[in-house]
């Protein structure tokens, strides 16, 4: 636009701004009043935003058309153009208001052909699709149509349920058409079985146990408690022995000499050979009960290792059970 057009642009904008048919709520109309002044002072997006929010309130002919040329001066054609082309149509409607309804159309008619053009071809859509466009999602009834945007980078993303997403950017400046294309979505592998879960009947968790593998029963410290039991038996086998034989002296003994004094010597040597047998068989008995003990403790002492893990799984935490016998 040359100079002389940009200084006849913004005196209409004026013009139309002070026009009259322009009843709004107070809100709408501070937010429009708000627009001009930041406009005034260079604050083009600023502006632009404060006219959209009052045009949203309550819409005009006046809104639409400060709004459309301000959108046109920050180089939005397409949404100046949206701008224009309700402004025609609303004072159209309205009826008794040809001024603002030429220059809408006629500023309308001006940013058509400058205006980028952009289509979204979708030729196959699988169940679920979604096709994005800066983020927004379009309905499917802007598949595969030319619609005017604004110049910029515009990032084309289509999704579904089961299937690796889409993308691409497309830049866009001046009058350009551009058609993209959205491939057939590659479907995703199937995920991988789950684990089981059992579900206690009071307890929403989940209880999986992992066993480590059983170790053999015989370890080295089993195999010593072993060397003491056979001690034991030997001790114990030969106590009853010298005790029987302890007995079998004694016995005799008394046979020859039953009275407490006695001068036989071979009964006293027998008394004297009981004495011994029987001291013997208590030191044997003695040492195999220690014997015996040792062994059933080392035998439990060396019994192997088991490792049992449950995973405990509730609906405010997650952790393990660790349990064994060690």
């Amino acid at each position: 636009m040359t100079r002389a057009g940009e200084a006849l642009a913004a005196l209409v904008a004026v013009a139309l701004c002070h026009a009259p048919a322009r009843a709004q709520s107070a809100e709408a109309e501070a937010l429009f009043l708000e627009g001009r002044a930041l406009i005034k002072r260079g604050k083009l997006a600023e502006g632009c935003d404060k006219l959209e929010a009052s045009d949203r309130l309550e819409s005009s002919v006046g809104t639409l058309l400060n709004l459309g040329d301000c959108r046109e001066r920050l180089g939005q054609t397409a949404s100046a153009w949206a701008a224009f082309k309700k402004a025609e149509a609303m004072a159209r409607r309205k009826g008794g208001d040809e001024k603002r309804e030429a220059e809408a159309k006629k500023r309308a008619i001006q940013l058509a052909p400058r205006m980028p053009n952009l289509a979204v071809a979708v030729p196959k859509a699988v169940d679920g699709l979604v096709v994005r466009r800066n983020a927004i999602a379009l309905d499917r009834g802007e598949w595969n149509t030319a619609v005017p945007v604004d110049p910029g980078t515009y990032a084309i993303v289509a999704e579904a349920p089961g299937h690796r997403p889409w993308r691409v950017d497309v830049a866009l400046e001046g009058a350009a058409r551009r058609e993209v294309v959205v491939p057939a979505l590659e479907r995703l592998p199937p995920p991988p079985p789950r684990t089981a879960v059992t579900v206690g009947p009071t307890r929403a968790a989940s209880s999986v146990a992992a066993h480590a593998p059983s170790p053999t029963s015989w370890t080295g410290t089993r195999a010593v408690s072993a060397v003491f039991a056979a001690g034991a038996l030997g001790a114990l086998g030969y106590g009853l022995y010298a005790g029987a034989r302890a007995d079998d002296l004694r016995t005799r003994a008394d046979t020859l000499c039953p009275l407490a004094t006695c001068s036989d010597p071979a009964a006293l040597r027998l008394n004297r050979d009981a004495r011994a047998a029987a001291t013997r068989a208590n030191w044997s008995y003695a040492a195999g009960g220690a014997a015996a003990l040792t062994a059933v403790v080392l035998w439990y002492a060396g019994a192997p290792r088991r490792l049992v893990i449950t995973p405990d799984v509730t609906r405010d935490t997650t952790g393990a059970v660790l349990a064994g016998t060690f």
